[in-house]
């Protein structure tokens, strides 16, 4: 077994994952109804933009995670700088779109926004993996990223409120938002570079085609529980603003609260997750916290007018939940990157971890297409009755697609991580 990793490598690689998550909640949460209530964009408009948006990803995730296996180690960290770079015009574009085209705007502003972050962040996943040779250290440095993200989480959460408590508008809160990724982004990325060991060159000939990956079982069902599980922590993602305020009759400074309780659970709840991933499978965990996460999310659909503390013991109970999304599957990931290296002799880590994230990303553009259209719809269809189908779409459609990420997983082979000597 190997050694245990020194906390200061442990910090040096999770401390990104901070400015990283800073954008999410902006980005994900508050930009999709900005949009729509600022710029007077369709719901159906904006999913169908930020789809159209991701799209772009299931091309260039493959490719930028081949290029990091067949290439020399330095390209993890070129590839993460170009990728920073490239992020300043996209948040650019986005938190200041142009006044006669916001449509435009918002395209063009994810599309660049999501190459340069493609560009950092499949080399920051990769790295997991070259880290330890042994399972439960790279699950521990997965926990101190997430830790460090969902800390990000809580602060991009802060910021929406401190904002309205101090009268900004979103416009203003989206500028805050990008100004303090960049401020925190630039130290956290020199630290990694220079602070993190690169991983050995692989073995020439050793990446193999990339289309043989689907043929891997535990390549397949991880990845398509993967998509589905992120399918249905999209949805309520972004319909969240408008459940709060349509369906539970809340403010604007009611949306930020709840989030920092939501995410400060998932905080508490990463301990745990790493405690009982050392005593039981990480996939039965796993399971069991997607079904915990339904069962503790379908009172959401009952909810409506003046339930507003109702809802706070909600999203403690997912919350706690998503810690375990956050702490297990990319530990999982990097198993499987050694299980497909034992059995056929690739080295191929980039390359899958590229394909997870492309497929974490198609499915957050399915989500808003799939939310905001469903809700679209059922405004037209039932105006009376609108806020009852935003409660069934919000949490009832995330349950049904978890419990399908559930099903998915049943007959996973991976029980123990292989113990084998890999190419790092």
């Amino acid at each position: 077994m190997s050694s245990s990793l020194p906390q200061s490598r442990l910090l040096a690689y999770a401390l990104p994952a901070l400015p990283l998550a800073l954008p999410t909640v902006g980005f994900y949460v508050l930009l999709p109804s900005w949009y729509v209530e600022e710029w007077g964009l369709a719901l159906w408009l904006t999913g169908l933009l930020l789809m159209l948006a991701r799209l772009s990803d299931l091309i260039t995730d493959p490719l930028i995670g081949i290029w990091l296996d067949r290439g020399k180690p330095q390209r993890f960290r070129r590839f993460m700088i170009i990728g920073a770079l490239l992020c300043l015009p996209g948040l650019a574009l986005l938190v200041r779109p142009l006044g006669e085209a916001p449509a435009l705007s918002l395209l063009a502003g994810s599309m660049i926004l999501y190459l340069g972050w493609t560009l950092v962040q499949v080399p920051y996943l990769t790295w997991l993996s070259a880290l330890s040779h042994d399972s439960h250290q790279r699950a521990r440095a997965a926990s101190w990223r997430e830790g460090l993200g969902l800390i990000g989480l809580l602060i991009s959460a802060l910021l929406p409120a401190l904002g309205l408590w101090f009268g900004a508008t979103t416009s203003e809160v989206l500028l805050w938002i990008a100004l303090s990724t960049l401020l925190l982004g630039a130290p956290a990325l020199f630290v990694l570079i220079h602070r993190t060991p690169l991983p050995e060159l692989a073995d020439a000939g050793t990446t193999g085609y990339w289309r043989q990956l689907l043929r891997q079982q535990p390549v397949r069902q991880l990845l398509g529980s993967w998509f589905f599980n992120g399918i249905a922590n999209g949805v309520p993602a972004v319909l969240f603003p408008l459940y709060i305020s349509r369906t539970l009759g809340g403010e604007e400074s009611d949306r930020g609260l709840l989030i920092l309780v939501y995410f400060g659970a998932a905080v508490l709840s990463l301990p745990l997750w790493l405690q009982l991933s050392r005593h039981f499978s990480k996939v039965a965990i796993w399971r069991g916290a997607m079904l915990f996460a339904v069962a503790a999310f379908l009172p959401a659909t009952l909810l409506g007018p003046g339930d507003m503390l109702l809802f706070i013991p909600v999203c403690i109970l997912t919350g706690l939940a998503l810690g375990a999304d956050l702490a297990l599957p990319h530990a999982l990931q990097a198993d499987v990157c050694d299980w497909d290296y034992q059995q056929t002799g690739l080295q191929r880590r980039g390359l899958l971890f590229a394909c997870w994230n492309a497929a974490n990303k198609l499915a957050l553009a399915v989500s808003a297409l799939l939310g905001l259209g469903l809700l679209e719809l059922t405004d037209y269809l039932f105006e009376q009755h609108s806020d009852l189908w935003l409660a069934l779409i919000y949490a009832g459609v995330p349950c049904v697609l978890k419990v399908i990420a559930v099903i998915w997983l049943r007959a996973y082979p991976i029980r123990q991580p292989p113990a084998i000597k890999l190419l790092t």
